[in-house]
């Protein structure tokens, strides 16, 4: 096999010097180098970059066979690194006298000039020299520069230009498959198959093109051959041919290939024309399949010379080419290649244990199964891996051996015999230089992570990998282009969870873990710094990434002092729901270690609970990312005007959020400026309009005294994405809003304009109107909201047809606007949301488009919402008088919600409807409507005639409705004899909410024959239903609050129901259930709060085994019906799990004759029980049993005499039983039991002998007053496993915990409350090294931590009503401060509280 170049030190330094040699040629930084006498010595280093960058590609083949000069290439990489951060320092430095002198020569110096911290106005621009510590270090990298060029002579390399050839890894394919050992590729043989004898013609012309497209390894070669030798393939095409293509696209080769295919005998054709005519002859005419293997050629031109010969080929002739890149599948067809995904986990399995056992499973290796699993779930669907580890597994059935390929890493298994990296590194080597670092980088990302492209660029121009583009291109339209063509790659894959996120295939992230070994980093990757060499190396680490824990505390971060020229930091996921941050962070980490890191570029601690910055973050001066979004930052320190090189400031979600420094004004390099989500940012007061570079700026407050105002948004061209403008009701001139031009901000797609609330109470509509009018956006919008406008009308531009591409328009309490515009001409409208136009009284032809001649108003519209239009009295649609003209031919659903006066009908065609809502609108008259379409209809607060004119228009015909909801004020009966309201037999579910006067009257026959789900919800005077013909396909019955209900449906107690849950809540006349038995199929009882019943029914208890009786009753609950004493004979149903008893005081208690000795119940709860004095002896026989929570029963005294003795019982609940003496006997037999709680119990004196379960993960003794036995006899330190302790009102103690018992090592929360005598903590606390909180309430004479601090592990310690410690721990007064301080989450009582 040969040897694979991995080209990443290629890549990673061919863009270094780039980066180096771009800075040092321009002119400024020309210009500050004279300045500083550093020309000499910078023209030096263009120099030997030059040398150095020549030997480059030598150096890259000859460093798998020598490791010297494998070890040159590292330093080189370091010195390179090294040099780029003291250019990009003294680059900065330039920019900052320029921008200094700048200042100083404007006219209004004297207010900017107050915006710069005061430290940064200390220094003379003029007069400064940089300081000599500096010159020293660019000599110091001059003399390794030098030392690098000598040890290059050493080695001979030739210095070369680009372009010459390398070695890679060649694979040759043929069409032979062993089609016994494929598995899961039918459908997708099938559909090739049908695309080359049935489909269409995929090019223009005669020839036919298809392509396969999908990762390395992931079997688009054995798909084309399962496919070529398909007897449908072999019967439809009179030739075939099968070619190898590979890497390297030789046209002479494939045509010679394709030739010898076709005719056995070409003689001595050498030449690529003779080749190509007589390749040409011998497809005249006749139809042909030529399949192209692994093709990697994106020139368009030998594709097409190709393919010329193919042209005599008869019609349907078709090619089939097999390619990782989607960019080559977009050459050689017109069509979207067919994207070949990953096989199933199944699939995988049957190919590694046919590869490695000779068969489909583990059936006949037990042994191997778990472990042979976990390998399967590392192949992650590709079918190569599977193939690959099978084969290194192969005859080996020892599961040590198994477990060590399941524990190597893939790029570590011996390439000689496995081929997954070099197949991989194929793709990788095929990369150009810019996207190699560009991939490399994403070695950071942990397995399965999930980025956003967006981020993702930005962290790429953060790091300078992209080349700075030419012409008008922004930086960040190339990292989009370059994400675009790693994902047509297949590097980057669409992600299952989010059509926004994306993430690296298993092996993917492996390779590119293997190509960046000593510069990429991430902390899940620990085990990699067990070596010496490894933990050497970690200094030389430039990008660091690391999932964030929930308390991370200083010891995690400890490597970071040996990484001082780290460039990259970040706490991932970088984005997250803001429920989902609440990380807390060591203030050790921010004020002791981050400022060590002065060459850092991105840093992100988002999610963290920070609540300030240190004033250092102006010393990364080279810093271009910071990201604090979601954290508890208030303010940003003024030294962030330090900042200059900063292109992304992102603080989404940071809603504690109070103001900007005014010195973002000096941050002209900012590109990205996310404010989303910060609600109480009420101001902006710096000159927005000075950042000139900015693309996204989420958000724009104009202020009322000298702040932001409309107008800054003029220079400010390269705006995109979303904008939100606030407070527009403190514009007072509209000529400054005129200025803001948002009409040539072509590049926004999502603006939301905003006044405030209280604005509405004001008497400037006219005022409002004019700064509307002027607000007119760019025709490349596509969403717009308009909120709390006070204008009584809209501007003419709102609604313009020419606004192509606005797809979604919110207008959100606009309260006194009094009409709506012509939106019916927005050709792209999708989703209109109307809400709080309160002064609005009719919807009529203007809002269709004004009597335009459109013939379908809102042609694309498909969601229309109405709500809280409290004075809208009349729809009238062009259609009512005109039933030729259609309007909203797309909408597939609508909302009217709260409009209690709209009278009136609907329109009444909506042929495309699927879902119709109308909630609080009584007024609204009967509306046939034809809607076809319609299955899910949701009617509240409205009328009967309302429902049923919608539901028998005659156009509806028999609706196929899964659901309907219904919440009507009139609705009456659903059965009406001899009127039926609603012929809908095809209804499956029924919803009925909130109708006071539904009474059924009269039996009839039914008419919901398919009705599966019916609801029936707050509806008082409902007494009964039908007694026959009711519902014969019911499988969910479901009553709640309905106060008059005294007799359930009879049909529901009948053998041949079909009932699966019935749920009956808040029916407080049901005094019993009907005559009958529970049907057999019934598997959910629920009985809530019903408290006149007085009897269960029969059939929930079991009293004969005969197949016809056996219930199949699985969950039981009966929770607070008082009248209830007693379950009928028998004995509960064997396939009962779950049984709940809540608050049923006088029930008699669970007995003997009451559970099956071969029950499958697993959970037991039992709440409020008055008569139960000790549980049945029959309790040990319910070995299925995990959960059994007994609370509130006084009468309980004991257990069974021999304990318990329940295998399986992991949970174990006592709470509030104040007679219980003791726990159960033998409680050490418990070996699954994980969770234990006492709590409440006064008169348990002791645990039981033998002591506690070993195995229990979490212990809570709560409150049992009179437990006299001290904790030093309660053996905890033999749980071993313990994770949870939770003590409170435990014997008195003085220290804690008691240092000749210690507690045990597992422990990682405590909680310990009202030990009243508890003075000290003790030393003992040392030994716990995994504890991540410690909570400490109710403790009034607690004073003492321990002498020598707590625990370095600890990450939240919280103190309440522990008022002598808490003086001693307040923030910067407590004599314990200094000892706590650096605990990421501290939860101290202020004086204030």
């Amino acid at each position: 096999m040969e040897v694979i170049v991995s080209g990443v030190a290629d890549a990673l330094l061919s863009a270094c010097f780039r980066s180096l040699c771009e800075t040092l040629l321009s002119p400024d930084f020309h210009k500050f180098s004279r300045e500083e006498q550093l020309v000499a010595e910078l023209n030096k280093w263009q120099n030997l970059l030059l040398k150095l960058n020549a030997s480059l590609e030598d150096a890259e083949e000859k460093q798998i066979t020598t490791r010297s000069v494998k070890l040159w290439l590292g330093d080189l990489q370091d010195v390179a690194f090294d040099a780029e951060d003291v250019v990009d320092e003294l680059a900065t430095e330039a920019l900052r006298r320029k921008q200094m002198k700048h200042t100083l020569s404007s006219p209004s110096t004297t207010k900017v000039w107050n915006f710069f911290p005061s430290c940064f106005r200390a220094i003379n621009p003029h007069a400064i020299k940089f300081d000599g510590k500096m010159k020293s270090r660019i000599q110091e990298i001059t003399a390794k520069f030098d030392e690098l060029v000598a040890r290059k002579n050493d080695f001979s390399l030739e210095e070369i230009g680009r372009g010459r050839s390398e070695k890679v890894f060649q694979s040759c394919t043929t069409s032979l498959v062993d089609e016994s050992r494929v598995y899961g590729r039918k459908s997708d043989k099938d559909a090739i198959v049908n695309l080359l004898i049935d489909g269409r013609e995929m090019n223009k012309g005669d020839i036919g093109v298809v392509s396969i497209v999908g990762m390395g390894g992931v079997g688009k070669t054995t798909l084309a051959q399962l496919v070529y030798k398909d007897v449908r393939i072999k019967t439809s095409f009179e030739l075939r041919a099968w070619v190898c293509v590979s890497e390297e696209f030789d046209l002479l080769r494939v045509t010679k290939t394709l030739l010898h295919a076709i005719a056995s005998d070409i003689g001595e054709l050498r030449d690529l024309n003779s080749l190509q005519e007589q390749l040409e002859k011998k497809l005249l005419g006749r139809t042909f399949l030529i399949i192209l293997d692994d093709m990697w050629n994106e020139n368009y031109e030998l594709w097409d010379i190709l393919c010329r010969p193919f042209a005599a080929g008869a019609a349907g002739s078709k090619i089939l080419v097999t390619t990782r890149n989607e960019p080559v599948a977009a050459v050689v067809a017109n069509c979207r290649g067919y994207a070949l995904k990953e096989l199933s986990y199944d699939d995988c399995l049957s190919i590694l244990t046919s590869h490695a056992l000779g068969a489909k499973n583990f059936d006949e290796y037990p042994n191997l199964r778990l472990v042979g699993e976990q390998i399967v779930k590392r192949c992650k669907g590709l079918p190569l891996v599977a193939k690959a580890l099978g084969g290194l597994l192969r005859t080996k059935v020892n599961e040590g051996e198994w477990k060590d390929i399941l524990m190597s890493k893939i790029w570590d298994l011996p390439e000689e015999k496995i081929d997954i990296m070099p197949a991989l590194r194929l793709s990788y080597l095929h990369l150009p230089s810019h996207l190699k670092r560009c991939f490399v980088y994403c070695a950071i990302f942990p397995k399965d992570y999930e980025f956003d492209k967006d981020e993702l660029v930005q962290l790429w121009v953060a790091e300078g990998f992209l080349q700075q583009p030419k012409g008008g291109t922004q930086m960040e339209d190339l990292g989009l282009k370059c994400f675009n063509e790693l994902l047509s790659r297949s590097f980057f894959q669409q992600s299952n969870s989010s059509q926004t996120r994306f993430v690296m295939h298993d092996l993917i992230n492996d390779l590119a873990k293997s190509v960046s070994r000593e510069i990429c980093f991430n902390f899940e990757d620990m085990d990699m710094l067990k070596s010496d060499e490894l933990c050497r190396a970690v200094e030389k680490f430039r990008y660091l990434a690391f999932t964030r824990e929930q308390y991370d505390i200083t010891k995690r971060f400890e490597v970071l002092c040996r990484m001082k020229k780290l460039r990259t930091l970040i706490a991932l996921p970088t984005c997250m729901p803001t429920w989902a941050a609440c990380c807390y962070l060591s203030g050790d980490v921010l004020q002791n270690m981050l400022h060590r890191l002065r060459c850092l570029r991105v840093l992100s601690l988002s999610g963290y609970s920070i609540t300030e910055l240190p004033h250092s973050i102006g010393d990364f001066k080279q810093l271009r990312y910071l990201n604090l979004s979601r954290s508890r930052i208030k303010q940003l320190p003024q030294s962030v005007g330090f900042l200059l090189n900063l292109q992304t400031l992102k603080l989404q979600g940071c809603e504690e959020l109070t103001k900007l420094p005014p010195v973002i004004q000096n941050l002209v390099r900012l590109h990205v400026l996310d404010l989303t989500g910060t609600s109480n940012l009420q101001e902006m007061p710096f000159k927005v309009g000075n950042l000139k570079n900015l693309q996204i700026l989420s958000k724009l407050i104009v202020d009322k005294g000298i702040g932001s105002a409309v107008s800054e948004l003029r220079g400010l061209l390269h705006l995109r994405g979303e904008l939100s403008i606030l407070g527009l009701e403190n514009v007072t001139d509209f000529q400054d809003v005129s200025n803001a031009y948002l009409k040539d901000k072509d590049g926004l797609t999502e603006l939301n304009l905003q006044w405030s609330d209280e604005s509405l109470n004001s008497q400037n509509e006219e005022g409002q109107m004019h700064v509307l009018e002027r607000l007119l956006p760019h025709k490349n919008l596509e969403k717009l909201r308009i909120r709390f406008y006070g204008g009584r009308m809209f501007p003419s531009w709102l609604g313009d047809p020419s606004s192509t591409n606005i797809a979604f328009l919110e207008l959100y309490n606009c309260r006194r606007s009094t009409s709506l515009p012509s939106l019916g001409r927005l050709p792209s409208l999708k989703k209109l949301s109307i809400i709080g136009m309160y002064r609005l009284q009719k919807v009529d032809a203007m809002f269709y488009g004004h009597g335009s001649p459109c013939i379908k108003p809102f042609p694309s519209l498909e969601f229309l919402r109405f709500k809280d239009m409290l004075e809208w009295i009349y729809w009238s649609s062009p259609s009512q008088a005109n039933e030729a003209l259609e309007e909203f031919p797309c909408l597939r659903e609508l909302v009217v919600e709260n409009c209690p006066n709209l009278g009136g009908m609907l329109p009444p065609r909506f042929l495309s409807l699927v879902k119709l809502v109308i909630k609080r609108c009584p007024n609204l008259k009967a509306s046939p409507m034809n809607s076809p379409s319609l299955n899910e209809l949701n009617v509240e607060d409205s009328n009967e005639e309302l429902r049923g004119s919608i539901l028998q228009h005659p156009q509806n015909g028999a609706v196929q409705f899964p659901g309907f909801s219904s919440n009507c004020i009139g609705l009456t009966s659903l059965w009406k004899k001899g009127a039926i309201l609603w012929n809908i037999a095809a209804l499956e579910r029924l919803k009925i909410k909130g109708c006071s006067q539904f009474v059924p009257l009269a039996e009839n026959e039914c008419v919901f024959t398919s009705l599966k789900d019916l609801q029936i919800e707050a509806c008082p005077n409902l007494a009964c239903f039908p007694q026959t013909g009711f519902l014969p396909k019911l499988k969910h019955l479901k009553l709640k609050d309905c106060r008059g209900l005294k007799s359930l449906p009879s049909t529901i107690m009948i053998h041949n129901c079909p009932l699966e849950e019935l749920e009956i809540e808040s029916c407080p006349a049901l005094t019993c259930f009907p005559s009958g038995r529970l049907p057999t199929t019934l598997r959910r009882l629920k009985i809530r709060f019903c408290q006149a019943l007085i009897s269960l029914p029969k059939g929930l208890m079991q009293t004969d085994n005969s197949s016809s009786s056996i219930s199949h009753l699985e969950n039981l609950e009966i929770i607070d019906c008082p009248s209830l004493i007693s379950f009928p004979k028998g004995k509960f149903p064997s396939s009962l799990k779950i049984l709940k008893i809540w608050k049923i005081f006088h029930l008699e208690s669970l007995s003997d004759w009451m559970l099956p000795k071969n029950s499958s119940l697993e959970f037991i709860s039992i709440i409020d029980c008055t008569t139960m004095e000790s549980m049945p002896e029959c309790l040990n026989s319910l070995t299925h049993l995990t959960e059994l929570n007994l609370q509130s029963c006084p009468a309980l005294k004991c257990f069974p005499e021999m304990g318990l003795q329940l295998p399986n019982l992991r949970k174990f609940e006592v709470c509030e039983c104040s007679s219980l003496r003791s726990l159960p006997s033998q409680m050490l037999r418990l070996t699954s039991l994980q969770y234990l709680t006492i709590s409440e119990c006064p008169c348990l004196l002791s645990f039981p002998k033998g002591g506690l379960p070993l195995n229990l993960l979490a212990l809570v003794i709560w409150n049992c007053k009179n437990l006299e036995q001290p904790i030093s006899e309660w053996n905890l330190h033999n749980l071993v496993s313990l994770r949870d302790l939770t003590i409170a009102g435990a014997p008195d103690m003085v220290s804690f915990p008691d240092e000749m018992r210690p507690l045990p090592t597992s422990l990682m929360y405590i909680y310990i409350s009202s030990l009243h005598n508890l003075q000290s903590l003790s030393e003992g606390l040392h030994n716990l090294t995994m504890i991540k909180e410690l909570e400490i309430c109710d403790c009034p004479k607690l004073q003492r931590l321990p002498k020598a601090g707590l625990p370095a592990e600890l990450g939240r310690f919280c103190i309440r009503d522990c008022q002598l410690l808490k003086q001693r721990c307040l923030k910067d007064k407590g004599a314990y401060w200094p000892m706590i301080a650096h605990i990421p989450c501290l939860e101290i009582e202020t004086p204030d509280d």
